[in-house]
């Protein structure tokens, strides 16, 4: 009785699905492992990159240039609006009402042109280191893939989404002395 107990079709019914169910987890299990092996991930520090390579210091000294340019030409435009401004408020008893609208109209007229002026080089500076930025970041998106592909690296992460990584998953040194050879300057067009 007990013999025939063990080998009932509900206790084969079990043990086919104990087997079928040991099988799948050592399928998942082998997958896992398996996939964890073909998985290569490289790790690049883009903003070390931007800061380091020849093409960003080369866009950040255009950069300072054009500022310190801009920074004198609306200094020198500002000092002799403000003069400008001295020379009417003293002569205002000297003139006639008329007279001194129109002048302060004129006055008005120039700061006004000064802001739009101001206004428009910032924005052909902002614009200008915009598209600079954004080419050196497409070289180097393009340099990170070759690196990666001559590394066959599967997945490649920037540094800042990383908490903790091994020394031999960083591609940043390679990424940068391939910008540096490839692009060592872009320009600063406005």
């Amino acid at each position: 009785m007990m013999v025939f107990k063990m080998f009932s079709p509900i206790s084969n019914i079990k043990s086919v699905l104990c087997i079928a169910l040991c099988l799948t987890l050592s399928c998942v299990v082998y997958a896992k492992h398996s996939l964890a092996q073909d998985i290569r991930i490289g790790v690049v520090d883009v903003e070390r990159i931007l800061a380091q390579s020849a093409a960003g210091k080369s866009i950040e000294k255009q950069l300072s240039v054009r500022r310190e340019s801009f920074q004198k030409e609306f200094s020198a435009r500002e000092n002799n609006l403000m003069a400008s401004q001295k020379n009417l408020i003293a002569r205002k008893n000297e003139l006639s009402n008329e007279e001194f609208a129109q002048q302060r109209k004129s006055f008005e007229n120039q700061l006004l042109e000064t802001r739009n002026l101001f206004k428009k080089r910032r924005r052909a500076i902002d614009k200008g280191l915009s598209t600079a930025l954004i080419n050196l970041r497409k070289h180097l998106v393009e340099l990170t893939a070759e690196v990666a592909d001559d590394k066959k690296l599967t997945v490649v992460l920037t540094r800042d989404s990383v908490v903790i990584v091994e020394k031999n998953m960083d591609i940043t040194e390679e990424v940068l002395l391939r910008l540096n050879a490839k692009v060592p300057q872009i320009n600063l067009n406005m």
